[in-house]
């Protein structure tokens, strides 16, 4: 062995030291987690304070109960939002329905359809008929909603979640399938 070459003791030292490295490196995004302890009741000084969050949530939950929006309005709302990624409708004609985000996403879905339909060369106007709307809601102030499109050789489905906001329902998300 020529007296340049690392000897085996120092080749597995420094293979050794690189896993260690390696290691470390690709493990520093881990951290240790405390193990889960038993619920404890709060010590007796801050038993009179709540966090801002648990306040929030029961002021959510203690507001009083909000009617929710009409069938005829949820349904509306789900033709509304199939014409307008169908590119029949404008989204600025569902103006203070929906919230910035929702009319986004719309714009992004009527985007695709257009392009789906080129490439397809499909120029069919379809219209829908909205079926029975079935409102479910988890909360106080928030109404889930699925309306049921039908059209001519097929169905479709709109989830709609609508929020009681500034005294009007708002569509803070909509699906359309």
């Amino acid at each position: 062995m020529p007296a340049s070459a690392p000897s085996p003791e120092h080749r597995r030292a420094i293979r050794a030291a690189s896993q260690a490295a390696r290691t470390q490196t690709q493990r520093a995004h881990l951290r240790a987690v405390p193990p889960m302890r038993a619920e404890t009741p709060p010590p007796p000084a801050a038993r009179g304070r709540s966090s801002p969050r648990r306040d929030a949530r029961a002021a959510v939950l203690d507001a009083p109960a909000v009617p929710p929006p009409p069938e005829a309005l949820v349904q509306r709302l789900a033709v509304y939002a199939f014409e307008v990624i169908d590119g029949v409708r404008s989204v600025a004609q569902l103006g203070s329905w929906v919230t910035p985000e929702v009319a986004a996403a719309l714009t992004a879905r009527r985007t695709l359809h257009a392009e789906r339909a080129t490439l397809t060369r499909d120029r069919r106007r379809r219209t829908a008929t909205p079926g029975r709307a079935h409102l479910a809601a988890p909360l106080p102030h928030v109404i889930e909603a699925t309306v049921v499109l039908h059209l001519e050789t097929r169905s479709t489905v709109a989830a709609i979640r609508l929020e009681h906001l500034r005294d009007r329902w708002r569509a803070t998300d909509i699906t359309v399938l």
